[in-house]
């Protein structure tokens, strides 16, 4: 191939020589006609950027719930009654007036006598109030109050979470020029010329 081409190089660079002897009536020794190769393409497989990397924020809402709950509304109290003191009436005897021994005049029979006399003792009864029971103070125990409620709880608090997606590629097929076109000379075989 490569002695072919070069023997068309030499044929172009004496062609009008060639075009003189020919005319001239001269014998052909060999012909070529400029014929032209066609490019050649290669098919290749490459990977295209379809979509890029991207990453978006995701938002968890906080999560809470509802429990009941024991609250004190009065604490335990303590408060005190008074019992007023129990009297109650005692009598006794008392003595008003010891027995005693004096001197009295006494009328007898028309004359007056002086007698020793004897006086006996004088009693008489006397009512006292007497403390049976005194007065006091008796604590009364007030229990505690409660109450329950309902009350909302966070169970979760609320997040924040990225979220990265890939970048997206495809396999698509691409011609890729190997060797260009070109024109060439060819031999071509004719009446009149030898191959």
């Amino acid at each position: 191939m490569r002695h072919r081409f070069w023997s068309a190089l030499a044929a172009l660079t004496i062609s009008p020589f060639l075009a003189t002897s020919v005319a001239a009536g001269g014998k052909a020794l060999s012909c070529y006609e400029q014929a032209t190769v066609p490019a050649v393409y290669r098919t290749v497989q490459q990977q295209v950027l379809v979509q890029p990397a991207s990453s978006y924020m995701v938002e968890n809402p906080a999560v809470y719930s509802f429990q009941t709950r024991r609250v004190l509304v009065q604490p335990e109290r303590v408060s005190y009654r008074k019992t007023p003191a129990v009297y109650q009436t005692r009598y006794r005897q008392v003595q008003v007036q010891p027995a005693s021994i004096g001197w009295e005049y006494r009328m007898i029979k028309g004359r007056k006598i002086l007698c020793k006399v004897q006086h006996p003792a004088v009693y008489q009864t006397v009512g006292q109030q007497v403390l049976v029971q005194p007065a006091s103070k008796v604590a009364v125990r007030q229990p505690a109050i409660y109450s329950t409620v309902r009350e909302k709880v966070l169970v979760r608090p609320a997040t924040r979470q990225v979220v990265r997606k890939p970048a997206v590629y495809r396999t698509v097929n691409r011609q890729v020029l190997v060797q260009p076109a070109q024109t060439v000379w060819k031999p071509v075989r004719v009446r009149g010329c030898r191959y």
